[in-house]
C-alpha cells in the first residue's frame, strides 16, 4: 500500500514536536516497518523524530505567519503531484487542519483520503475565534469530512459528532484512539531518571506533560498544589512544556509562593520524555471540565512508564479509562478534590504500585502504535460498509 500523509504543524526552532505530528511521524514509522510505501509532506524545519525507512518531503513555506497555512497547502500540494507522477498514492491520509486541500488532492490523484479528527474541528472552549472565522471554519469542516472516504476520530463523543455536526455517513467513521510507544516509554527505576536530569532523588514529584493551554486546567493544579504542600512541604511540582498560557501560570505560581517547588522544564526533546516522566511519582491530566472531546496521549504515555495517573473525569477521558487502568478520576475544576486525590495516593505506596502495573497493562493489551496501526490498516483493506450498516470500532 503506498500512502502520503499531509500534516501541518510549524514551529521551525521548537525543540519538541507537537504531539500531533509526533502521531504521523508513527504512524509514518509503523506502516513503513510493515513494507508499506510511505511519503511525508511536513512543513521545512527541524525535527527530533525524522527517521529513515520512509520519503520526506519537506515544504518550504513564506516567512508571514498568516500566510504559511495558504501556502503550505498549495506548496504541499505541488509538490504531492510532483511526487504522485512517478509513484501514485493509494491513501492519502491526513490530521484536519482547517483545509481540504489533501482531500482535493486525493480527488486529483485517484487515491482514497483519509482524514483523522483528534478534536472538534470548531471546538467551543476556543477563547479566540470571531464568529466569521468559527463559521468558516464550520464550513470547510463540513465540506470536507462530509466527502472524504474515510474518517478516524479518536473517541466515540467524536464519532457522534462528525455524523451529527459535519454530515458523515456512520459506515466511514471508525474510532481509533490515541495511544504510545510502548518501546520508548517503558518503566524506569525513579532515582536513576531523577538523578539523570539533576533531580533529588528522595522526594516525592508530581508531574504533567503537555501544552499550557488553558483547556488542560493547571490553573487548577496550581491551586491544588498550594492545598499540597500544607500536608507534605518537600513535595515539589515538575511540569513540562510551554504554551499561550505559560505567562499567567507563572504568575498565578508567584502569587502562591509556588515557584521554589516547582521545576518549569519548558519544552524538551520528544526522546527525553520518558526519562522525565520516569522521575515522576504520580502524574495528572487535570483538564477542565469544559475540554471537549479528547483521547490524551500524555495519558498514555505516563502508563506506559508505570506511572499511576489522576484525572479529570470528563466524558471522553472516564469512557475510556475504566477501572483498573490506573488512572484514579477526579471531578474537573475542583482544587481540593485533586489535592486529596494526589494526598491519598502519596500517602499509599502500595496502591502506587499496583495502578502501575494495572497502566502498563492496559496500555500493552491495545493502546501500542503497533496494535493500532495494524487495525487502522485492517480497515482501511475492507470494503466500505452499505450505508445502513453501523458505525465502526477499532480497539
Amino acid at each position: 500500500m503506498r500512502w502520503f500523509l499531509f500534516c501541518y504543524w510549524y514551529e521551525p526552532d521548537a525543540p519538541s514536536d507537537p504531539v500531533g505530528l509526533v502521531r504521523l511521524w508513527t504512524l509514518a514509522r509503523q506502516l513503513a516497518e510493515r513494507g508499506d510505501s510511505v511519503t511525508v509532506l511536513p512543513p521545512r524545519y527541524r525535527s527530533s523524530l525524522l527517521q529513515r525507512g520512509f520519503l520526506i518531503a519537506p515544504i518550504p513555506l513564506l516567512p508571514w505567519s498568516v500566510l504559511r497555512p495558504v501556502s503550505y497547502a498549495v506548496l504541499s500540494c505541488i509538490v504531492g503531484l510532483v511526487r504522485a507522477s512517478r509513484s501514485k498514492p493509494d491513501v492519502v491520509y491526513y490530521r484536519w487542519m482547517d483545509s481540504p486541500h489533501p482531500l482535493l488532492f486525493a480527488r486529483l490523484v485517484g487515491a482514497q483520503c483519509v482524514c483523522e479528527v483528534n478534536g472538534e474541528p470548531v471546538p467551543d472552549w476556543s477563547e479566540t475565534d470571531r464568529t466569521f472565522k468559527r463559521r468558516l471554519k464550520h464550513w470547510l469542516a463540513s465540506f470536507a469530512l462530509s466527502r472524504c472516504d474515510r474518517v478516524v476520530v479518536l473517541t466515540d463523543g467524536l464519532r457522534d459528532l462528525v455524523v451529527r455536526r459535519y454530515r458523515v455517513a456512520t459506515e466511514r467513521v471508525a474510532v481509533l484512539p490515541s495511544g504510545t510507544d510502548t518501546g520508548l516509554f517503558v518503566p524506569q527505576d525513579a532515582a536513576a531518571c531523577r538523578r539523570r536530569i539533576g533531580l533529588s532523588p528522595d522526594r516525592d514529584y508530581i508531574g504533567f506533560v503537555g501544552s499550557f493551554y488553558r483547556y488542560q486546567g493547571l490553573q487548577c493544579l496550581l491551586d491544588a498544589m498550594a492545598i499540597i504542600r500544607r500536608t507534605i512541604p518537600s513535595v515539589h511540582l515538575l511540569l513540562i512544556g510551554d504554551g499561550e498560557a505559560a505567562q499567567e501560570l507563572k504568575q498565578q505560581a508567584d502569587r502562591l509562593e509556588l515557584n521554589p517547588c516547582i521545576t518549569w522544564a519548558g519544552r524538551i526533546p520528544y526522546l527525553e520524555v520518558p526519562t522525565w516522566i520516569g522521575a515522576m511519582t504520580l502524574c495528572v491530566a487535570p483538564f477542565r471540565g469544559d475540554r471537549g472531546e479528547t483521547s490524551p496521549v500524555k495519558i498514555f504515555d505516563y502508563l506506559a512508564c508505570g506511572r499511576p495517573v489522576i484525572a479529570s473525569a470528563i466524558p471522553s477521558v472516564s469512557a475510556a479509562f475504566v477501572q483498573e487502568a490506573g488512572v484514579a478520576l477526579v471531578p474537573p475544576d475542583d482544587p481540593a478534590a485533586l489535592a486529596q486525590a494526589v494526598l491519598v495516593l502519596l500517602n499509599d505506596p502500595d496502591r502506587q504500585a499496583r495502578m502501575a502495573v494495572q497502566g502498563r497493562r492496559f496500555v500493552e493489551q491495545g493502546f501500542s502504535w503497533t496494535h493500532l496501526t495494524n487495525r487502522l490498516r485492517e480497515w482501511l483493506a475492507t470494503e466500505q460498509a452499505p450505508r445502513h450498516h453501523a458505525h465502526s470500532r477499532i480497539l
